[in-house]
C-alpha cells in the first residue's frame, strides 16, 4: 500500500532529525535522544537511559537510538568546552540580557538558535569547565555547562514548535565564538570555574608572550589560580602578577583590578581547602 502524504512528510522529517543529530556529532558535540515530541510528554525530557550521561558523538550509536526512536528530539550535552547561554524571554531575560551588554559590553557574533519555548540559546567555547547555574546572570538567564544539555536545533517543544536557529546564526556559517571574559567571570565567579589542566609549556608560553585586550582577566585569574594552588604566598602572587599584567598584558589592566582578582581566587582557593 503506497504511503500516504502525512506518512511521507513524517519519514521526511524523521530523517531530517537523525540527519541534524549526525551533523553536530560531527561538530564534536556530544548528542542524546530526548522525549519524543508527540509521545510520553509528561514525564520530562529525558527517556531512557541515562540521559545526558549516555551523550556521545559515536555515529552508530546515534544511528541506533533514531532507528529505535525516530521521533526522538536532539540533545547536545554542554561542557567540555562548550557553555550554553539560555535566554528565556518569559521571565525577561531579554532585558536582563541588555542590561548586562549596556554594563560590560556586546555579546560577539556566535552561534544563535531560538527555542521552541520563547528563548534563545547563544553558544560559546570556553577553556574552562563552567557549572550549570540557574539565575546566577540575573533574571531569565541561565548557563548550561558541565554535566548540562539543551535542546538542539532541530527538535520540536511539546507547544508544537520548532527549536531552529537564527537565519545567518547556523554553525555551519558563524563559528562558535570564545565566550567574554565578563561572561566567564558571572557565569560562576571564580568559586565556580574548575580549571583545566594545562601542560608547562601553555604557562611558560602566557607568562612570556601575555595576552590581548578580550583574554586578559580570563588569563590573569587563570595565572593567579596556578600560582596561589601551588602554595605561592599570595602577596608574593599579587606582585608577581603586577609585573606580568604591566609588561605582558596589552592594555594592562588596572592595581585595583589584580588585587580583586587575586583576592578572589585566594578566597576560592581556601574554601576549596576548606580552611574557611
Amino acid at each position: 500500500m503506497p504511503m500516504t502524504n502525512e506518512e511521507i512528510l513524517q519519514a521526511a522529517d524523521n530523517a531530517r532529525l537523525l540527519e541534524d543529530a549526525l551533523r553536530y556529532a560531527q561538530r564534536g558535540w556530544k548528542i542524546f535522544p530526548l522525549a519524543p515530541r508527540s509521545k510520553l510528554p509528561l514525564i520530562g525530557k529525558r527517556f531512557g537511559g541515562r540521559g545526558v550521561l549516555d551523550a556521545t558523538c559515536d555515529e552508530a550509536q546515534i544511528r541506533r537510538w533514531w532507528e529505535c526512536q525516530p521521533f526522538a528530539n536532539i540533545g547536545i550535552a554542554t561542557g567540555a568546552g562548550l557553555i550554553v547561554l539560555d535566554i528565556d524571554l518569559r521571565h525577561g531575560g531579554d532585558e536582563t540580557l541588555a542590561a548586562l551588554e549596556k554594563t560590560h559590553g556586546t555579546l560577539p557574533k556566535t552561534p544563535l538558535a531560538f527555542t521552541g519555548g520563547g528563548g534563545w540559546h547563544y553558544f560559546f567555547r570556553v577553556e574552562h569547565a563552567i557549572k550549570n547555574s540557574a539565575g546566577k546572570l540575573g533574571t531569565g538567564i541561565d548557563i548550561r555547562g558541565d554535566g548540562g544539555y539543551v535542546v538542539a536545533a532541530g527538535s520540536t517543544h511539546e507547544n508544537g514548535r520548532p527549536y531552529a536557529w537564527s537565519l545567518g546564526d547556523h554553525p555551519d556559517e558563524t563559528p562558535l565564538a570564545p565566550a567574554p571574559d565578563w561572561l566567564v567571570r558571572l557565569a560562576g565567579g571564580h568559586d565556580n570555574v574548575v580549571h583545566l589542566p594545562q601542560p608547562p609549556a601553555a604557562w611558560r608560553k602566557l607568562v612570556v608572550e601575555g595576552v590581548s585586550e578580550g583574554a586578559r582577566n580570563d588569563s590573569l585569574a587563570k595565572l593567579a589560580g596556578h600560582l596561589l594552588r601551588r602554595d605561592v604566598d599570595p602577596l608574593v602572587a599579587h606582585e608577581l602578577l603586577l609585573c606580568w599584567n604591566k609588561y605582558r598584558l596589552s592594555p594592562p589592566l588596572c592595581d585595583e583590578e589584580v588585587a580583586r582578582t587575586v583576592s578572589s581566587i585566594y578566597v576560592a582557593e581556601l574554601r576549596r581547602r576548606g580552611d574557611g
